[in-house]
């Protein structure tokens, strides 16, 4: 996995819930340090965060975990500027030949289905591979370098879909059942934390 960078989107204000969720505990660790672990433990390299309104709580949590980070001071202009800082900053500090596109606030996200998503790419020799989950593809997505300047080239509230929409004949997609489990308010983490998966269908 030594040409496959991971790209954490972590710079929102988590404004439905009124504090920052990526510094919320599950099973022991902050969904932003189990969103870099799992990058870890599946061999990405280099992992860079995007931070922005959270950005001195979330580097002080994260300081001993290795990774790039980077401060979207634009972060209240939407995703797609915190996707074009991250691919930037891949592509100044690594030669990584695809990157995967991930959040910090599905819990789900385990190594198993990072690796199948590079499985999937090998194996069909597709643009981009990415979770498929409520009918829709999402994050975690994974990039061929090729999608490098498109990618680079959003800006507000356009995410990665936007891509995975232009390439509809270069994608593949990994069926991923909890990715449509994310953490926006109180009454999700309560759901999470006492394992009732029916609150977010």
């Amino acid at each position: 996995m030594e040409n496959t960078a991971a790209i954490i989107l972590s710079a929102g204000n988590s404004s439905r819930l009124g504090k920052p969720k990526q510094l919320l505990k599950y099973k022991g660790k902050t969904l932003i340090e189990r969103a870099i672990l799992t990058a870890k433990n599946t061999g990405f390299h280099p992992i860079i965060v995007v931070t922005g309104a959270y950005k001195n709580e979330i580097e002080q949590q994260i300081s001993d975990l290795e990774t790039l980070i980077i401060e979207n001071t634009d972060w209240k202009q939407g995703m797609g500027s915190s996707v074009s800082l991250g691919i930037k900053m891949l592509q100044k500090s690594a030669k990584a030949k695809q990157a995967v596109i991930m959040l910090s606030d599905q819990p789900f996200v385990e190594k198993k289905h990072l690796d199948e998503l590079i499985r999937v790419k090998n194996q069909h020799e597709k643009k981009i591979v990415a979770s498929l989950y409520k009918n829709r593809l999402g994050v975690p997505v994974l990039f061929d370098q090729s999608c490098f300047a498109s990618l680079e080239k959003l800006k507000g509230p356009e995410g990665a879909r936007k891509i995975i929409n232009s390439e509809d004949g270069q994608t593949a997609s990994v069926p991923f059942d909890l990715g449509n489990i994310d953490i926006d308010t109180l009454k999700d983490y309560e759901a999470l934390l006492a394992g009732n998966m029916a609150h977010f269908d």
